[in-house]
């Protein structure tokens, strides 16, 4: 189903490399497009730190950042087969998971 288990390993590594960088990942993936200062707002992370994680997910291609005039607006990038697929799985584990009241 997975072109490599090796290969998710690696993806699920390079974004839980630090837990900020999981902490944004995660709101990216629940809200979609947000912003800078919305990341720092839903995160409770400073400034700085959101910045650079969100500078090393763009560098890695897992991150998109689109540009309206001066406001910059960061989504998780669906044109990443890798990301794609471990979306696919996080999507399927909630589906599959019971949830709770």
């Amino acid at each position: 189903m997975y072109q490599s288990s090796d290969e998710l390993i690696g993806l699920i590594e390079e974004i839980s490399s630090s837990v900020s960088g999981s902490r944004i990942f995660w709101k990216l993936f629940k809200n979609g497009e947000m912003s800078l200062s919305e990341i720092i707002r839903q995160t409770n992370l400073n400034h700085k730190i959101v910045r650079r994680n969100i500078e090393i997910m763009v560098e890695k291609g897992l991150v998109k950042e689109k540009v309206f005039g001066r406001m910059k607006i960061y989504v998780l990038n669906q044109d990443n087969p890798r990301l794609r697929m471990l979306l696919n799985l996080i999507k399927q584990v909630s589906y599959e998971t019971p949830h709770r009241r």
